[in-house]
Formats: structure tokens, sequence, C-alpha cells
């Protein structure tokens, strides 16, 4: 999302994990998250994306040169979109089987 003319900008950053578990010769890139930095002032604010999918504080970006430091590349706010819907979808298989039978339970035809 761009930024209206009132709010700061907001840069994103994907963190990736490359080639860990492969087989020797292939290279494999996948992101296994998503910072972002506003520019606030005095100072900017750092979040990164929770497993709950919310924005929280993080120290994450002082730590480390977003940029220059591998494995960090800067992405778009479009493509930090795209990548959180594809992570809910992925999840969201997996957190119905978390639930179980409880969580829909079967419908009593009688009670309806």
């Amino acid at each position: 999302m761009m930024p209206d003319g009132n709010e700061p900008p907001v840069r994103y950053f994907a963190l990736f994990d490359d080639e860990r578990g492969y087989p020797e010769g292939w290279r494999a890139r996948r992101i296994t998250g998503l910072v972002r930095r506003t520019a606030t002032q005095p100072v900017p604010t750092d979040e990164a994306l929770g497993r709950d999918f919310t924005w929280g504080p993080t120290e994450y970006l002082q730590r480390y040169n977003p940029g220059r430091d591998e494995p960090h590349v800067e992405i778009s706010a479009e493509r930090a979109e795209r990548f959180i819907k594809s992570w809910r979808a992925s999840r969201a298989p997996r957190e119905a089987e978390r639930a179980g039978p409880e969580a829909n339970p079967p419908i009593d035809e009688a009670q309806s």
C-alpha cells in the first residue's frame, strides 16, 4: 500500500533461508519472515510479522543492516502483501486440522 500524504513511508524486508535442507547442487530460496520499517520521527518504528499475522515491535533491523547483510532483501509493499496472503492460505488447512472436529461439531438434523 502506498502511504497517503500524511502517512510516513514504510519499507519491507524479506528474510530468506538459502539452500537449507536441499540436496547438494540445488539452490532454493524461501522467505522465512517479513519485517518492516516505518519512517516515524524521531526514530523509525520496526516491526516483524508474527505467526498470528499481526505486526509487533522488533529490534531485528537495528541488529542487521537491511539490504547489505544477507539474507535480507528489500521488497515492495505489494510483494509483501502477496507473501502474507500466500502464508495465510497455506496455514488455513493446518489450522483447521489442529482445531479438530470440536471446532465444527456435526449438525444434528433433529435439532434443525
